[in-house]
């Protein structure tokens, strides 16, 4: 209920109209927030809907602010990091809610990687570097080692 300076920034409370859905970390599941205001004049709905259209996929990041005695932030690591995803409103004359949900960075994680370990990928990535020149070559080649008796021999 009070602004908190950190990191050069000021991250401004919301006097007990915002609420954030609770943090879920189980296993084998990735689960997004939702993010909600509720009470917002009816008159700043035209705000809300002006930033409609950025707020998908813009980047949200919830730190777990650490505070000493006087107030004053300690450390604020990382809780959760994601992407907005939609913003959806309500009205009932005089007040609106305004709802965002947001998918977690985690789901990336999920997603394929279009490039392979290809020449012609390296080539875009890295101009001119040679390390994948003869990959296609050596495929499907047989590998030859030295028998035991070679290295005994050696000896």
């Amino acid at each position: 209920n009070r602004d908190v300076t950190f990191s050069g920034f000021t991250f401004q409370g919301a006097g007990g109209l915002g609420t954030i859905s609770p943090i879920d970390d189980s296993p084998g599941e990735i689960k997004g927030l939702q993010f909600q205001m509720s009470g917002v004049p009816s008159d700043y709905l035209s705000l809300a809907l002006d930033d409609a259209a950025i707020v998908q996929g813009a980047q949200t990041t919830i730190f777990l602010a650490i505070l000493n005695e006087a107030g004053a932030v300690i450390e604020a690591p990382i809780d959760w990091a994601g992407r907005l995803d939609t913003m959806s409103i309500e009205e009932n004359g005089e007040t609106c809610t305004i709802s965002a949900t947001a998918e977690s960075s985690a789901v990336d994680l999920l997603r394929g990687n279009a490039l392979t370990t290809s020449n012609a990928d390296q080539q875009y990535l890295y101009p001119g570097d040679r390390a994948f020149e003869y990959v296609a070559s050596q495929s499907n080649q047989p590998v030859v080692w030295p028998t035991k008796q070679l290295f005994m021999a050696m000896r």
